[in-house]
């Protein structure tokens, strides 16, 4: 039986996004292709969408609006036997809580791709997309107590990408004349610091692997992409968990409340959200 991965986004499907619209389908065929790339034809990829998204990822407050609808396809991975769920967005929107959720395994983008760079250099840098989410990298750093393995001097930085990313995936000649310089630029910052590794800690950098771009030009200094991260993480975790029944562990952080305790809670919450859908 083949690996069955859910891929929780955090917007809505590309043909009910009331922001973007249909464009954000070319991104997200992208990652996915990508994903296919390293579990192979036979995985399974099940893609939830967020119909509750409230289209912003970069404070805290619309953050939490978003996990609502989150948890609720997170919850549907379980139900449909997935093995593993992956969530996709480089801020790890909803980790904690859905591994709270949840006894499957559950990665996320960013805390992937630092795990992944502990194995690389002693210490790394993040490079977010805009300056307002460095904050919420910042608490990921924070939560997953790896402080020490980063930077000692602003940890997590930004070039302050606040443009429409669909040319990225679409365009390589625009992403290396236009986009990776900018990161670079941060980039060689953060060496100058001290880090030996750099995160692409954001789902839109994506795009880097796809054409090509895993190193800082020039230096031998890595760039650990999220997405790919996260996907080779999930593949090993939905692996075990096949062949050897992992499971989130329920000892304590994540023990969350009893199954059908939980669902006569949130009973309320899903019928209100049937009546909305």
């Amino acid at each position: 039986m083949s690996l069955k991965v859910h891929v929780q986004k955090i917007w809505p499907a590309p043909e009910r996004d009331t922001f973007l619209g249909p464009s954000m389908k070319v991104i997200y065929d992208a990652q996915i292709a990508l994903m296919r790339s390293i579990l192979g034809p036979e995985a399974e990829i099940r893609v939830q969408y967020n119909d509750r998204s409230s289209y912003c990822t970069n404070c805290f407050s619309m953050e939490a609006y978003n996990v609502v609808g989150m948890l609720e396809g997170l919850a549907d991975a379980e139900a449909a036997g997935c093995d593993v769920a992956m969530i996709a967005c480089g801020n790890d929107p909803a980790l904690q809580a859905a591994r709270d959720a949840l006894t499957i395994p559950v990665v996320s983008l960013t805390e992937s791709a630092m795990l992944v760079a502990c194995t690389l250099g002693r210490r790394f840098g993040l490079i977010t997309m805009d300056t307002p989410s460095i904050v919420l990298v910042e608490r990921c750093l924070e939560s997953y107590r790896l402080e020490h393995r980063a930077i000692s001097h602003r940890p997590v930085r930004s070039p302050g990408f606040y443009e429409e990313t669909t040319r990225w995936f679409s365009d390589p000649q625009y992403l290396r004349s236009n986009v990776i310089p900018r990161f670079e630029e941060v980039a060689r910052g953060m060496i100058e610091d001290g880090a030996e590794v750099i995160i692409a800690a954001c789902g839109n950098y994506a795009a880097f692997p796809i054409h090509g771009y895993s190193r800082i030009s020039g230096a031998d200094v890595p760039v650990i992409e999220g997405f790919v991260a996260a996907t080779h993480m999930a593949a090993m975790l939905g692996r075990m968990r096949r062949s050897f029944g992992l499971s989130t562990s329920k000892h304590s952080s994540y023990k969350g409340p009893p199954t059908e305790y939980a669902a006569r809670l949130l009973a309320p919450f899903r019928s209100a959200a049937r009546a909305e859908g």
